[in-house]
């Protein structure tokens, strides 16, 4: 008689228990189909959470990848503004100062050239080309102040306290900025300063051209959140405000150009309605942001047209 092998084998080596014999308690008949199916579910279950888990990962590293082109658009996009400003402020400055002085002396040797006797229209006519060539003078060269780099030598206080001490001299609007003793600020690289003071330039030019507003309020502050510290810039009129509508319109009154200097330094900006009915503008940017150190500014308050 013939012995297979799988009889030799089971008769000369020891059987080990498998993993399906230690886990598997013996089963009646009636049992059976019903464990396997809740084993089978179970591995279906385990399956469908690791690939859960797996999508869930992919998706966060494409978010991350997403953020971190956004980033580098964002910090592009301002650094784009900012040559294309200092651009136009050179060409303004060069091209059309040249010609508004061109214009200027060929009025004065008109008015040089003009009879004593000469009719009432003409001298009437020549005082109001004056007058009309003042106006564009001076509409320029504040064209070019906004354009232009503001000097950061003194700090971003200074330089905004002076800017909108000129700004309000020229559009008749109450401004009041203030800023927070802290010597952290004292610290502020170039970068986080020209985006603080290019945002609150922003903000009121906005004010005073759709907020109906009379009074304005600027405020730079150093605060926490957590372990994280921040600057912040505050920016609130009394004017008629905005609509959610509007404050979410891509590209509405520099709104996307503000939010891009922000992002670009990994901060943030929002803008919702003040106590007084008006807008309110928070741009806030990481105290970390920028290494580079600038003079030391000085806590103060300016009151402007009050």
């Amino acid at each position: 008689m013939k012995t297979s092998t799988a009889s030799v084998l089971d008769q000369s080596q020891p059987r080990h228990a498998t993993f399906c014999d230690v886990q598997s308690p013996a089963l009646a008949p009636g049992e059976a189909a019903g464990t396997y199916a809740a084993h089978d579910a179970a591995a279906c279950a385990a399956s469908a959470l690791s690939a859960l888990m797996d999508a869930k990962l992919a998706a966060d590293r494409e978010i991350q990848r997403l953020s971190a082109r956004v980033h580098q658009l964002s910090t592009q996009l301002a650094a784009t503004d900012e040559r294309v400003r200092r651009m136009l402020a050179q060409e303004v400055h060069d091209a059309a100062g040249a010609a508004l002085t061109a214009a200027r002396f060929a009025l004065a040797r008109l008015e040089t050239w003009l009879p004593a006797d000469a009719p009432a229209p003409c001298t009437e006519a020549l005082g109001i080309a004056k007058q009309s060539l003042d106006a564009v003078c001076e509409a320029n060269q504040q064209a070019v102040a906004g354009l232009s780099a503001p000097q950061l030598d003194d700090g971003i206080a200074r330089a905004l306290a002076d800017w909108a001490e000129r700004f309000a001299a020229s559009t008749s609007l109450d401004v009041t900025f203030t800023c927070a003793p802290d010597a952290r600020l004292a610290r502020l690289g170039e970068p986080v300063a020209l985006a603080i003071f290019r945002v609150a330039q922003e903000a009121l030019s906005n004010v005073a051209r759709h907020a109906r507003a009379s009074v304005a309020r600027v405020h730079i502050e150093v605060n926490a959140e957590g372990d994280a510290r921040f600057v912040t810039l505050f920016v609130e009129d009394d004017g008629c405000g905005m609509t959610a509508a509007a404050r979410r319109k891509p590209g509405r009154m520099g709104l996307s150009g503000m939010r891009s200097r922000c992002e670009a330094l990994g901060g943030s900006l929002r803008i919702t309605a003040s106590a007084t009915g008006g807008t309110a503008v928070r741009a806030r940017f990481p105290l970390t942001a920028s290494h580079a150190a600038v003079s030391p500014i000085r806590p103060a308050r300016f009151a402007l047209n009050s």
